[in-house]
């Protein structure tokens, strides 16, 4: 079995936190629902407090990285780096990064 790099830890820390975190935020705005679609490719909608809605696909999640507790994913056009972080009681910090 391959050792996994970095990154792929990264993706996958992402998809866990993202199934039992009960909030979870965007540039600190809350994700009040979200959808997730896995047949085919990989994509999850989420639907912002302030209206606005963020679409990540498999292709987002490739570029996706963390820093300080925060997940960092690119926006599709490049220009803007969106934030995520996900709570329970506290924030949740993957230990395996």
């Amino acid at each position: 079995m391959a050792k996994k790099t970095t990154h792929e830890k990264v993706a996958s820390a992402f998809k866990t936190l993202l199934a039992r975190a009960e909030q979870v935020r965007v540039n600190n705005v809350e994700v009040t629902s979200a959808t997730a679609n896995c047949l085919g490719k990989w994509s999850i909608t989420m639907k912002l407090k302030s209206g606005k809605e963020l679409e990540l696909t498999e292709k987002g999640l490739e570029a996706i990285s963390y820093d300080k507790g925060d997940f960092i994913v690119p926006s599709e056009d490049g220009k803007k780096e969106n934030r995520i972080v996900f709570y329970s009681m506290k924030k949740e910090i993957p230990r395996h990064i």
